[in-house]
């Protein structure tokens, strides 16, 4: 049986200030959430061991490096044993590549990419469709973002 993590009031308010700003300091997060400093850093080691908290990063304006060529690309693949694992983790491999979901239906995954232009999209795909497995892909361009937002509502 797996043990499923608890989580309180406190755990959830230092994820929320975390996600605002992860370089803010455990002192200012012990501030606004009205605790010890000692107790939030405490958390916060606990929240990062048990795989709650998995990185911090920066997140970066995709349209400032020219990234702006957005592309879901819908992937039907062979089937047999591992395939999906296996194609799953080539195709999450590729440069340009910044989501991969495996998902049920008429399709098998969902890739989104982003490219500077439709010519580097287009070396992207041929990449991707050289990948063994892998038997059609349906591409939708990306007209406008109107949300993207990586932080989880809690």
């Amino acid at each position: 049986m797996v043990n499923k993590l608890q989580f309180d009031d406190l755990d959830i308010a230092i994820l929320r200030e975390l996600q605002i700003d992860c370089r803010i300091s455990l002192h200012e997060i012990a501030d606004k959430v009205k605790a010890p400093t000692s107790t939030v850093h405490y958390r916060v080691k606990r929240l990062e061991k048990d795989g709650v908290i998995d990185g911090y990063y920066a997140r970066i304006n995709p349209e400032k490096l020219e990234l702006d060529y957005l592309t879901i690309i819908e992937i039907r693949a062979n089937y047999g044993p591992g395939y999906h694992d296996r194609i799953g983790k080539e195709l999450s491999e590729i440069p340009g590549v910044w989501a991969v979901y495996f998902i049920l239906g008429d399709t098998d995954f969902l890739v989104l990419t982003r490219s500077k232009d439709k010519t580097e999209y287009l070396k992207l795909l041929d990449t991707l469709m050289a990948t063994k497995g892998v038997e059609r892909t349906s591409t939708r361009v990306v007209g406008r973002v109107i949300k993207e937002n990586p932080k989880l509502d809690i």
